[in-house]
């Protein structure tokens, strides 16, 4: 599995890169990537239920229950990174991108740390640190070639940079307290996910629809979809139960590695 998240994750950063600057006629809602990616994740989850345990396994999921309302911050955390991830992209390039988003390795550390009172050797804070530092000089590099482009060129970095360190910080949070859910009751781990799917198309299409107004829960949801779109958001659909896989059977840290 650990292997199959490590080419997913190097499709992801490629895939997204290139959907944020595919060319249509008209250009597509991240928002509504965010959405879609969520809904082909539930659909995938009620399957997985519906072939380990029936229907009943379902209904317990959709249950209204404490256990769910918990899952909802996660929820929050994660639709919240998927949109920081889609902003990201379209500032950075992919490979500026991709090695920026290994803070999410420091973060989801910290957070191990402070939630789950995990304690890391003196290698793993040593790697932490290299991995900071390696992080930093990438966008100070970044920064000192854009600076010798044109001034509209010159910022275009700082919103991307800030939105690829909230995306981390949002992943090592969630990360850590769906961990924490997954090992501490007996919720099945796809019964979390389609709660987590469910939560997150609640609140998408209320954020899409205070953005854009009712015309993009219609038929214009999908203008501007590229096959390139496309397969960005099943691969990101994809990830996600990855990780929840992850997490379940290793830790956050694991994941992020």
């Amino acid at each position: 599995v650990l292997a199959i998240l490590v080419f997913q994750n190097s499709a992801a950063s490629l895939l997204m890169s290139e959907a944020s600057r595919a060319h249509s006629a008209e250009r597509w809602n991240s928002q509504t990537g965010v959405i879609l990616q969520e809904a082909i994740k539930a659909v995938m989850c009620v399957g997985l239920l519906l072939h380990s345990g029936g229907g009943a396994e379902v209904w317990e999921a959709l249950a209204p229950t404490a256990e769910a309302v918990k899952t909802s911050i996660p929820a929050l955390l994660y639709l919240f990174q998927n949109n920081m991830q889609y902003v990201a992209v379209s500032y950075l390039d992919a490979a500026t991108y991709a090695i920026l988003y290994q803070l999410k390795i420091l973060t989801a550390a910290v957070m191990s740390v402070v939630i789950l009172r995990k304690s890391l050797s003196g290698k793993q804070w040593i790697a932490l640190v290299v991995l900071t530092v390696g992080a930093s000089v990438v966008v100070v590099s970044q920064m000192t070639t854009n600076s010798s482009s044109t001034s509209s060129r010159q910022g275009s970095i700082v919103p991307g940079v800030v939105a690829v360190l909230l995306a981390c910080l949002a992943s090592g949070l969630a990360g850590v307290y769906f961990e924490k859910l997954l090992k501490g009751s007996t919720v099945s781990l796809w019964a979390r996910n389609l709660q987590l799917a469910l939560y997150s198309l609640v609140v998408g299409f209320g954020g899409l629809y205070q953005s854009s107004g009712i015309e993009l829960l219609g038929p214009d949801f999908f203008k501007g979809y590229t096959t390139v779109v496309l397969a960005a958001v099943v691969n990101n659909a994809l990830g996600g139960l990855l990780i929840a896989v992850v997490i379940k059977h290793a830790d956050t840290i694991m994941k992020n590695f």
